[in-house]
């Protein structure tokens, strides 16, 4: 990232919350969204493309702050333009605990921002908003998949270390992963020759019955 972007996910105070077992069963954390946008240029054409750079997480962010409805430009990438959206937060669920596991031990754990796609009011002549517009931001996959289905653009990144920090924090505190059982494998070797245990068509095994009693 070039030199002129702001640091605003400065990582200083940012060790993990002591979460209380008894405390409530979600977590809000205050996040301020920082997406990319992109402009892909072809010959006759240019079109803008939307990604999400990263999500700042901590308790040095206004949890009071009013929600931006409009993105404020904070700096640019290598790759393009950079803007904030303020006043949202991730929250963390206690019986979202076992997707939450198994996020953190995948090989990418990835946090989602939901938007919604303004072109239409670009088009109407409001020229004052950007393309894309972010509704909410989590790092629940299924809320993710659920929200592209029904076509609304979801952007997603690796997620940032401190709330991954937050996560797992949250996550040993409410969850015990189950312990996995191998189940016993039975010794067909034993029923070798027992026909009650025989899987026979209905007919075959009549025929077979008749045998025995003759």
């Amino acid at each position: 990232m070039s030199g002129d972007t702001p640091d605003i996910t400065n990582d200083k105070n940012s060790d993990p919350v002591l979460i209380d077992k008894d405390a409530p069963i979600r977590l809000a954390l205050p996040a301020t969204l920082i997406l990319e946008r992109r402009i892909i240029s072809r010959s006759f054409w240019s079109l803008p493309s939307w990604y999400l750079h990263t999500v700042a997480i901590g308790e040095h962010l206004a949890a009071g702050e009013a929600l931006s409805k409009e993105g404020i430009a904070v700096g640019k990438s290598d790759k393009g333009d950079l803007f904030a959206w303020s006043g949202f937060e991730v929250t963390l669920y206690k019986d979202a605990c076992e997707r939450y596991w198994h996020a953190l031990i995948g090989d990418k754990p990835l946090v989602y921002v939901i938007c919604r796609d303004k072109t239409d009011d670009m088009e109407s002549g409001n020229t004052a908003v950007h393309e894309m517009q972010p509704t909410i931001v989590t790092v629940d996959y299924d809320d993710a998949s659920a929200s592209a289905e029904t076509d609304s653009p979801v952007l997603s990144a690796p997620i940032p270390s401190q709330l991954y920090r937050y996560m797992e924090r949250f996550v040993l505190t409410h969850y015990q992963p189950r312990e996995f059982k191998k189940r016993t494998r039975r010794n067909w070797s034993k029923d070798v020759g027992k026909p009650e245990n025989s899987v026979l068509p209905r007919g075959d095994r009549e025929n077979t019955e008749n045998q025995n009693e003759g």
